[in-house]
């Protein structure tokens, strides 16, 4: 069952017995000894490194692991091993818990290692946040990466993963499912070091000084790039947050130009927020009526959350359409912060009206040519947070506050217009012979 290679390692314990204060060691024991026994847990953690993981697949992992010779001072975390018929895939891990990150050097010597016993691909694990597992909080070249894959689990991730595995009632068996219980009180303690993205870089007070000032962004400026960085690890932590939030994944939505590449993705959304002076992420959310878009705004210091959609076709007056959208939203708490904007044809400015406002007067969000009625209309939470956008971490926890109060209100409450079916073409009837004429046709016809 080991591989010729590991010459010392002990199986993944899910009562580990070494030292407590190697901490993530004790955490990823429990991590990878769950994964052996919870195969759904596995499947869907292992699907992020694009293998599948068969029904039959034997799932292997060891801990504290020493490869090649005794002599060797390298000691990866753990590797783990898959057995799938006549087929292996083999792994090795390296974790970092707290705040402790991941080294370039010795994510690079793994690298090396895992080449030189033919193993698949090296998995770092870490509280860094990052878009997808083979996004890689460090950069490590292209030529290196030929024989072996490179992967990253954010440990929120993990957790997340767990959380909609249990809200979607996904493991059947009542020991896995106890199980996979215990392992979400387990990562979800603060003990643990598990946690997810919580402020923003030290530059960040500066950086919203000067776009309040109206101070041009340069994109060669290192608290700019950090800036940027740090949103990049907000967005995914917000899609995680959100899939939490509602027992079901949700995803960013990447410009397909960059969707692949981490370093392209940065430099484009540097050039983009030095340009707009806004930082934002789009959220796919499954079933929703339309993508959830998350923005902060440096000049006015301002979140927003919202969602847009097409107005329907089938009405057409103003008040229609209005009426169409309040219906969906009868339940919405008053909440000063949500406004409703609509677009109209042909070069017509926007125009927007407070919901509150909307529900006693449906027209008053008419433009001025009263003969138009609205294309579409967004739906928008607007926090205006003051003094606490600058703050590196209540800057974050409105971030948040903003978009599960959106979907709580307004997003879950949404749905997108659709045209009726068409209904039958109506056919004139067969005009019906009188019994007279019917009875002299026989006649003729004998």
């Amino acid at each position: 069952m080991k591989p010729d290679y590991l010459i010392q390692g002990d199986s993944a314990r899910l009562i580990p017995v070494g030292s407590e204060s190697n901490k993530e060691a004790r955490v990823l024991s429990v991590s990878l000894a769950m994964m052996t026994q919870i195969p759904s847990l596995s499947k869907n953690l292992l699907a992020s490194c694009n293998y599948r993981l068969g029904a039959r697949a034997k799932l292997h992992a060891w801990t504290e692991v020493t490869l090649g010779s005794k002599d060797n001072k390298d000691r990866p975390d753990a590797l783990l091993k898959i057995v799938n018929g006549k087929n292996t895939w083999t792994a090795l891990i390296e974790a970092k818990i707290g705040k402790a990150t991941l080294s370039e050097e010795q994510v690079a010597r793994y690298i090396a290692i895992a080449k030189e016993h033919n193993i698949d691909a090296v998995i770092t694990i870490s509280n860094q946040m990052v878009a997808r597992a083979d996004h890689h909080p460090i950069n490590i070249p292209k030529n290196q990466l030929r024989k072996v894959e490179l992967f990253h689990w954010p440990w929120a991730w993990i957790l997340s993963e767990a959380e909609i595995l249990r809200a979607e009632d996904s493991v059947d068996d009542s020991e896995q499912a106890y199980m996979l219980d215990e392992f979400i009180r387990f990562l979800d303690h603060q003990s643990t070091g598990v946690e997810g993205f919580t402020q923003m870089n030290k530059g960040w007070k500066a950086v919203v000084k000067d776009a309040v000032s109206q101070i041009k962004l340069k994109r060669t400026d290192q608290d700019i790039e950090e800036t940027v960085g740090a949103w990049l690890q907000e967005q995914r932590d917000l899609a995680l947050l959100m899939s939490k939030h509602i027992g079901k994944n949700v995803h960013l939505k990447m410009d397909r130009k960059v969707k692949d590449d981490p370093v392209a993705r940065l430099k484009h959304r540097i050039a983009d927020f030095c340009d707009t002076n806004t930082l934002f992420t789009i959220l796919q959310i499954p079933d929703a009526a339309s993508d959830l878009l998350i923005q902060a705004n440096l000049p006015t210091r301002s979140i927003t959350a919202s969602m847009k959609l097409k107005a329907p076709q089938d009405k057409k007056s103003t008040s229609a359409r209005v009426n169409w959208l309040l219906r969906m939203l009868k339940n919405t708490d008053e909440d000063a912060r949500i406004i409703v904007k609509a677009s109209w044809p042909s070069v017509i400015d926007d125009t927007s009206c407070a919901l509150a406002e909307l529900r006693e007067d449906p027209d008053k969000i008419q433009c001025s040519n009263p003969k138009h009625a609205p294309t579409a209309f967004e739906v928008v939470l607007l926090q205006d947070s003051a003094v606490r956008f600058s703050g590196s971490r209540t800057f974050i926890e409105d971030v948040e506050e903003v978009a599960r109060t959106f979907y709580d209100l307004v997003g879950q409450n949404l749905r997108a217009w659709q045209p009726a079916p068409p209904k039958p073409i109506s056919r004139p009837k067969a005009v019906e012979a009188e019994p007279e004429q019917e009875l002299e046709e026989a006649i003729l016809e004998e």
